[in-house]
């Protein structure tokens, strides 16, 4: 993607919610994106970083395919939305899965975030925040843009995705109950629900790492909030996924590199922030929730068939544990023999996996 792009426009969150002017999904011009045909990207251009690197911006990947329409386009824009969040060091690549929620009468986009995937530019550190609530402002103009044509969303968020669009949802439906006749409102009014792939809510790590997390690391980051922290995801999961080691996805390894780019003690911190936030047991999305997971993980560095049929990144266990904090009427489904995302499990899994989760969808966000 360029530095510099006809498909792009500048919409604050403070313009999607209180402009009549602020521009609906269907008026934007979506640039071809490298996922090939029926793919198109847009990025919105959200002005000065909050962590002072490089101006801010997020990536709308849209998937419309060329299929019968009202010529006005009235038949696409009257589908339910389905918005895909990706996970730490991760972008937008699901074309498998783009193709089956649209196939059942969804329209799909993606959103990569800031500093993440095709949304990265020079003078940013790669998926850094010092704070998840960041996210929000990305997930609140990116919901206003396609509720303003959709008639309603679904927002499935993975891994730190699903942390982050849990918390999102829930900031939302307590603004939208405090403030019930305010745009904050009447945006939540339009989300039907929120899907959790293998949502990171607890820390995987031993005791004496999730004490260093929670308590050292808070003032550490405050003298040296860019040190950078030795560790980081387990290498086998790369090599599971694609093609050029024992997977079968074909991604962008700029985007979505092999080992996990290098994290600093100030996101760490701000990670541990949110989880804690949610462990309160004081927020809920408020609308119906299905959360996907593995049945087991495995930590381990040898490549054998558990890295094949395990959550190698977090315990599901949490997952499950934590679930009613997110919505106390979250429904879970255990997926035997999952990876991490779940949708990108073997093919029996996965279609396991994309069969509970369209039953659900026609549940919550029926299609036509």
């Amino acid at each position: 993607m360029s530095e510099v792009s006809d498909f792009s426009s500048k919409v604050t969150m403070q313009r999607a919610l209180h402009d009549p002017s602020a521009p609906a999904v269907s008026e934007l011009e979506f640039g071809p994106d490298e996922l090939g045909e029926g793919f198109g990207y847009y990025y919105v251009e959200m002005g000065k970083d909050p962590d002072k690197e490089a101006p801010v911006r997020f990536t709308l990947v849209r998937y419309r395919p060329e299929a019968d329409d009202q010529p006005d386009g009235s038949a696409w824009n009257a589908r339910p939305a389905i918005l895909m969040v990706h996970g730490m060091t991760d972008y937008f690549f699901h074309k498998n899965a783009a193709k089956i929620f649209t196939a059942q009468g969804y329209a799909v986009y993606g959103l990569d975030l800031r500093k993440c995937g095709r949304s990265w530019r020079e003078g940013q550190t790669w998926h850094h925040v010092s704070s998840q609530s960041l996210y929000g402002e990305d997930l609140t103009i990116a919901a206003s843009l396609i509720t303003k044509t959709h008639p309603n969303l679904v927002v499935l968020g993975h891994s730190n995705g699903g942390l982050g669009v849990t918390m999102w949802a829930a900031r939302l439906h307590r603004d939208a109950v405090d403030m019930p006749e305010s745009p904050q409102a009447q945006l939540f009014s339009r989300l039907s629900g929120v899907i959790l792939n293998s949502p990171w809510f607890g820390l995987q790590f031993d005791a004496i790492t999730r004490l260093t997390i929670n308590k050292v690391m808070p003032v550490l980051s405050r003298f040296q909030p860019n040190m950078v922290i030795k560790g980081g995801i387990n290498p086998l999961y790369g090599l599971t996924l694609h093609t050029s080691k024992a997977g079968e996805w074909d991604y962008n390894l700029e985007l979505k590199p092999l080992y996990a780019r290098p994290k600093t003690i100030s996101w760490i911190t701000g990670v541990g922030e949110e989880i804690r936030e949610l462990q309160t047991g004081n927020y809920s999305t408020g609308v119906p929730t299905l959360l996907l997971c593995s049945d087991k993980h495995y930590f381990g560095r040898k490549m054998d068939e558990r890295a094949f049929t395990s959550d190698v990144i977090l315990k599901p266990e949490q997952m499950r544990q934590f679930a009613p904090h997110a919505n106390k009427d979250a429904e879970v489904a255990v997926i035997p023999d999952a990876l991490h995302d779940v949708f990108l499990s073997r093919k029996p899994v996965r279609d396991h996996a994309f069969e509970v989760t369209l039953e659900w969808l026609q549940e919550v966000a029926p299609t036509g």
